[in-house]
């Protein structure tokens, strides 16, 4: 796996509140190896620096819970339960322990961040998320958003109310309606997907997505053989269409894994590199 990430104040702050994280850990046990991969982006906001201080504090508890849980057996089950999954309780606890800081430090009221969290495990990526900081799958066919905005705009669109195409340009696109630390319980949304070795995960703040479209993310990832590139040249579009924000970027490329087009059957996706799971059955 080849990794790149960037964050850059962009062109209007004059801090820059967006924190992100990598880790990788590679475990052997009963003479099986195995690579872990967690990446962690956060959108921070509030006065005083706040913002900055609530994305710094959420992406390191979620570090820190996840990187604790990896360690135990069964590691790609515990993933895969909804309520015990490691990424909802790190980014739960992570919420506690921002709520807490709050009231213990009054100049901080306000203070809050998105989380965006993925965990690679083989083929299988388990996904975290509060607020509107994003996951995409990029490759050679499609961009795909994998998480949901929690975002006013969002809830319209799915009202109804207005087109996805309005939304990007609605003068209350940036109002979130989830974020870690304003309130002392938080929903968490978590989802699953399993990716190819043609595939790119990319994790992202607003600051990328508000200025660059989907289509011209794409564009830039599919234009480049390295992730650390990619990540450069997204953050140089976001600021070339006027930086408005924080710019935060991780993309993860997989080339260890089976690519699409070189899997056994038309009817069977099998990932990993042994090829005992069943990624799905398609007929």
């Amino acid at each position: 796996m080849k990794i790149g990430f960037r964050s850059n104040v962009g062109k209007k702050r004059d801090l820059d509140e967006d924190s992100l994280i990598v880790v990788r850990n590679e475990t052997v046990s009963e003479s099986k190896r195995e690579q872990i991969t967690l990446l962690i982006v956060a959108d921070g906001m509030g006065g005083h620096n706040a913002g900055e201080v609530a994305s710094r504090l959420a992406t390191a508890k979620v570090a820190e819970e996840v990187v604790g849980a990896i360690f135990k057996e069964n590691r790609r089950d515990l993933f895969e339960k909804k309520e015990k999954n490691p990424l909802k309780i790190a980014i739960e606890e992570a919420n506690s322990y921002i709520f807490n800081e709050v009231k213990e430090n009054p100049q901080y009221r306000g203070m809050g961040t998105t989380v965006t969290a993925a965990v690679v495990l083989g083929s299988a990526v388990y996904i975290g998320h509060v607020g509107d900081s994003r996951a995409y799958i990029v490759n050679e066919e499609e961009i795909r958003q994998v998480t949901k905005d929690h975002s006013l705009v969002q809830e319209m669109v799915d009202r109804g109310e207005i087109s996805k195409e309005e939304a990007l340009v609605h003068p209350r696109k940036n109002i979130i309606t989830r974020a870690v630390g304003i309130y002392q319980d938080i929903e968490v949304d978590t989802s699953t997907e399993y990716i190819c070795g043609d595939d790119y995960l990319l994790l992202c703040c607003d600051g990328l997505t508000d200025m660059v479209r989907d289509k011209d993310i794409r564009r830039i990832v599919m234009q480049y053989d390295d992730p650390q590139r990619m990540c450069d040249e997204l953050v140089k579009k976001a600021n070339k269409n006027g930086g408005l924000d924080n710019i935060s970027v991780i993309l993860a490329q997989f080339d260890e894994l089976s690519k699409r087009k070189d899997l056994k059957s038309d009817k069977t996706q099998i990932i990993d590199r042994d090829e005992t799971r069943i990624l799905k059955e398609n007929g």
